[in-house]
């Protein structure tokens, strides 16, 4: 990646008030050459972002069948595809953040600049992947005839809250990552695995209430629940829910980002 030479991105001038605009700036450098490099040489490009979500979708259809899901109403491929949408901008924001550091050793190494930028970075790629899927998210609506009602304003705060939980989590696992490998390597397993545990697939209702406590536990329940109640159900979003996935986002913030601060001072020791 060529950086523009007039940054001025040294240790002294990294102030707060010129620290921002330069912290920005490398953002956008960043994003636009992973997002350049990651579709490069990939024949559907930019299509890619779209397929994971539509794949999952067709998959899921199929497994309704076998374990008679309810949606309340709404077409199942809308039912899947809204939840998957703050999912896979969730999933991928994680993913991408857990090789960060690693990826860009030569840049931490040659240059005095905030080692947050990695994740931040990819967090901001993935929402780029989120606003292409949700081009077909919309083409979809149409196609149903379904057409959001006032609470589709509680999408904003919902991306907020999950982009707050992907770069907190994706600050952690990619300070980790730096030291461990294994870390970086079990990322993926471990999206899949929440996966399965997010009422993405299913409805939350199907879920046995005793488990209703521990399911609540993970912040995607109250994401993913909120985002389908607000876009397709014209529903407020569960209160208990989102103050949960609210609580547990601050929490990791608690432990992720002071630990992130600790462990970068050896970041270009350990690369």
């Amino acid at each position: 990646m060529i950086l523009p030479k007039d940054m001025g991105l040294t240790s002294a001038n990294f102030t707060l008030l010129r620290g921002i605009p330069l912290f920005l700036n490398l953002t956008v450098h960043l994003v636009e050459r992973d997002f350049k490099g990651l579709y490069r040489r990939a024949l559907l490009g930019p299509f890619w972002a779209i397929l994971q979500p539509v794949a999952y979708v067709v998959l899921f259809s199929y497994l309704r069948g076998v374990f008679d899901i309810t949606t309340s109403g709404v077409p199942y491929p809308l039912f899947a595809f809204c939840a998957l949408l703050p999912w896979t901008f969730f999933a991928n924001g994680v993913m991408r953040s857990a090789p960060s550091i690693i990826s860009n050793a030569a840049i931490l190494k040659k240059m005095a600049i905030p080692h947050a930028v990695f994740p931040v970075s990819a967090v901001v790629a993935a929402a780029i992947d989120f606003l292409l899927a949700s081009m077909v998210f919309i083409a979809m609506m149409v196609w149903y005839g379904f057409a959001p009602g006032w609470q589709v304003v509680w999408v904003v705060p919902l991306l907020l809250l999950t982009a707050l939980l992907a770069l907190g989590l994706g600050l952690l696992v990619a300070a980790l990552g730096a030291f461990r490998r294994d870390v970086v390597l079990a990322a993926p397993f471990a999206m899949q695995f929440l996966l399965l545990a997010t009422p993405v697939l299913y409805a939350l209702e199907q879920i046995p209430e005793q488990w209703h406590t521990l399911v609540a536990l993970n912040p995607m329940t109250g994401i993913v629940e909120g985002f389908r109640r607000v876009v397709v159900l014209n529903l407020p979003p569960d209160g208990q829910l989102l103050l949960a996935s609210l609580t547990i986002t601050c929490l990791v913030w608690l432990v992720a980002w002071p630990l992130f601060r600790f462990l970068s001072r050896y970041f270009s020791d350990s690369l």
